[in-house]
């Protein structure tokens, strides 16, 4: 059996139910709510000391991490692979979800705080009280960010600082779609899998004319949200086991 500890609006998470919804698995869901700080629960800290989910649980083997995951299911339920068969083509695909690992999915992150996370959480508790619960989040560089999100805000400088790091992967998504329909060949994979929450975010937040303005971009994503698996990856609605 799998289950799936995510959150409904995390782009992580979304990247894993895609992936989930593309090779039409069944899953048990446990939600969680990060406004709430259920990732700093100890029952989940068990599962991942770094309180961030995704978390998948298939039978008895714990894996963390989104692009980790991703690349489990494939190996484990091969039969809607979501990778080339040959090794150039493997590579390729690494080469994108490394990066986006890496490069996007951490550009994501401020924006995406100061449109959704701040207006949620500014001013429910006390800065000192944001500040406790930031000490308990593992991973520092995010907890810094969370709490800059929370408190003061992201300034313009900052967010421009991000959202060009964005524009760069953009740059770098448009060169690809030149030369083939997906991002890392002719057949829709892991690549495309994993970087369609941090584009989708953006036209979310209100950047899509940063998508429009790269025609090549602007198609793939037309074609993405096209595929039936997007919408129930994207608008996740609580519903016990999934297919």
């Amino acid at each position: 059996m799998l289950t799936l500890y995510h959150a409904a609006t995390s782009t992580c998470s979304q990247k894993v139910r895609l992936a989930l919804a593309e090779k039409g698995l069944q899953w048990k869901s446990h939600l969680l709510n990060l406004r709430a700080f259920d990732q700093l629960k100890p029952e989940f800290l068990a599962l991942n000391p770094a309180g961030m989910v995704p978390v998948l649980v298939h039978d008895s083997h714990v894996i963390a991490e989104s692009m980790v995951i991703n690349e489990y299911l494939d190996e484990a339920f091969p039969q809607v692979p979501l990778r080339p068969e040959d090794p150039v083509g493997r590579a390729r695909v690494r080469a994108w979800t490394l990066y986006i690992a890496t490069e996007p999915t951490w550009a994501i992150k401020a924006p995406s705080y100061q449109a959704n996370l701040r207006p949620a959480l500014a001013g429910t508790r006390s800065d000192a009280e944001f500040e406790a619960i930031a000490a308990q989040m593992p991973d520092r560089e995010n907890a810094q960010r969370w709490i800059a999100a929370v408190t003061r805000g992201f300034t313009r400088s900052e967010l421009d600082s991000e959202l060009g790091r964005l524009a760069k992967t953009l740059d770098r998504m448009q060169a690809a779609l030149e030369h083939s329909a997906w991002l890392a060949g002719d057949h829709y994979t892991l690549a495309d899998v994993d970087m369609a929450p941090f584009v989708h975010r953006l036209a979310d937040i209100g950047e899509g004319a940063m998508i429009d303005e790269r025609p090549r971009v602007a198609g793939w994503y037309a074609q993405l949200r096209a595929r039936p698996a997007f919408e129930l990856a994207m608008s996740f609605k609580p519903a016990g086991a999934h297919a």
